[in-house]
């Protein structure tokens, strides 16, 4: 039993590494990186349907532009579930934030992880975001 939790715990710090590398590739426009931790075909769930994708799903840069997003602070996340082979995290909550610190939405996710021969990668994408004026009424 001992060895099985030192085993479940190395990989669920490997998956919460390649968490933390995905969001500091979103953050930097890195879509180079982000494709690297991708799986492909990946599976993006959002707006009501679930598409299948040979590329990330949208251009970082052009998403935060459009939102005038500077950042993403607080992420609270978690490895739910891990084996060998899958993986299960969830961002619980995290606010996308102006570059003054206004915040504009408040996000959550859930994200499917495989272990490959490179590494863990994204295999499937699910989130959901609330606007910050919604939040508040």
């Amino acid at each position: 039993m001992g060895k099985d939790l030192i085993t479940d715990e190395k990989l669920r710090e490997e998956v919460m590494a390649t968490y933390a590398a995905y969001l500091k590739a979103f953050l930097s426009h890195d879509t180079a990186t982000l494709n690297s931790l991708m799986r492909y075909p990946l599976a993006y769930i959002g707006d009501g349907k679930s598409r299948m994708f040979d590329t990330f799903p949208f251009d970082p840069a052009q998403m935060m532009a459009a939102k005038q997003m500077h950042t993403t602070i607080d992420a609270d996340y978690e490895v739910v579930s891990v084996t060998d082979k899958k993986a299960h995290l969830v961002l619980h909550s995290a606010t996308r934030i102006k570059k003054d610190g206004t915040p504009i939405e408040y996000v959550s996710g859930f994200y499917a992880l495989t272990r490959t021969d490179a590494g863990w990668k994204f295999f499937a994408l699910s989130d959901i975001t609330v606007p910050a004026a919604d939040a508040l009424t």
